[in-house]
């Protein structure tokens, strides 16, 4: 990426001058009646608004500026309403070339793909259950493209776990929640929950595209993760010889039920305690990291957050203190 400011730097009355990516773009039409581009631009450390009020000022063909297109723009920081966008001076395409590595305009995991990868083959060598061993083996160890992409991909487009390693760093925290729930309700099939987890979302390294930056490919679009994930669970257990029919069936159930609802995309509802526990930590860590996204983005002062899309709620921002063991208070 070139030596240019990020945006989680950028203060008011900043000027600014780089590439950025274009999440979104849309020319509009002002209560003047003026036309003017409105952008969302993004980086590696987060996104803001951004305004050409004067469309005289497009450098070059840009008459049909979309999403996914990299921008070298000038302008200027500015606030409103709390929040910080760019006024635009000057904004054109940028060339693949001029941009470089195109992976330093997307989020990324904090934590080191390597080491979560170590914690995922962990959880898959501590089933017991052999059937349910040679499956993960199978899918997250045999199929090394399938690997690598489960290690890269996002969770979703934008409302949990938004960045490359989001996927895996989403499963491996619902596994975490899940043993200290097998151990507290111990009439849990443990091997079977941990199954259900890591295949749950498995589905989204094909449903979402994370290239340029993050949107829905055609077979996300048309069939979606939960559809892809029940072929390709039924494809590896057909490869194993007398895989059992009831496990293969109640594996795919937690797949298919973990959305929790009809209308949420789910075509069963959860009929299993194993079904039931995935659905609830997949919505529980998905909402918490959301929320916690929200409080950590949110503007200095003030008590709110900013809206929060994704739980349809402003965040309240104070924080009652922890108190550590030794009666020391901790920082939240």
């Amino acid at each position: 990426m070139p030596d240019q400011p990020l945006i989680r730097t950028l203060k008011e009355g900043d000027p600014f001058q780089g590439f950025l990516l274009a999440q979104e773009a849309a020319y509009k039409v002002s209560a003047k009646g003026t036309e003017y581009l409105e952008l969302k631009l993004s980086d590696a450390s987060g996104d803001l608004k951004a305004f050409l009020w004067d469309i005289r000022a497009v450098e070059g063909d840009m008459e049909a500026v979309q999403a996914d297109a990299f921008l070298r723009v000038k302008g200027s920081v500015t606030s409103y309403n709390g929040r910080l966008q760019l006024k635009l001076d000057k904004a054109r395409y940028a060339a693949d070339a001029e941009v470089g590595d195109f992976s330093a305009f997307f989020p990324v995991s904090a934590r080191p793909v390597p080491e979560m990868l170590a914690e995922l083959d962990g959880f898959i060598a501590s089933v017991k259950d052999s059937w349910i061993r040679q499956l993960l083996q199978a899918l997250f160890v045999g199929d090394a493209e399938l690997r690598s992409a489960f290690a890269q991909a996002p969770a979703a487009k934008s409302m949990h776990h938004a960045f490359l390693g989001g996927l895996l760093e989403h499963t491996l925290s619902v596994l975490g929640m899940a043993e200290r729930a097998c151990a507290h309700y111990q009439e849990l099939n443990r091997d079977l929950v941990v199954a259900g987890v890591l295949l749950h979302d498995v589905g989204k390294t094909a449903e979402l595209s994370y290239r340029r930056s993050f949107g829905y490919t055609d077979a996300g679009n048309l069939l979606g993760h939960i559809a892809l994930e029940a072929e390709w669970i039924s494809r590896a257990v057909g490869k194993i010889p007398g895989f059992p029919e009831e496990l293969r069936m109640q594996i795919l159930h937690i797949v298919l039920s973990h959305h929790g609802r009809l209308e949420f995309g789910s075509p069963v509802l959860p009929k299993t305690p194993e079904a039931l526990l995935v659905h609830h930590l997949d919505d529980l860590d998905g909402k918490l990291e959301a929320m916690f996204r929200a409080l950590k983005e949110a503007p200095s002062g003030g008590s709110w957050s900013a809206y929060s899309r994704a739980l349809d709620r402003m965040i309240y921002r104070t924080r009652w203190p922890q108190v550590g063991t030794n009666g020391e208070i901790v920082q939240n």
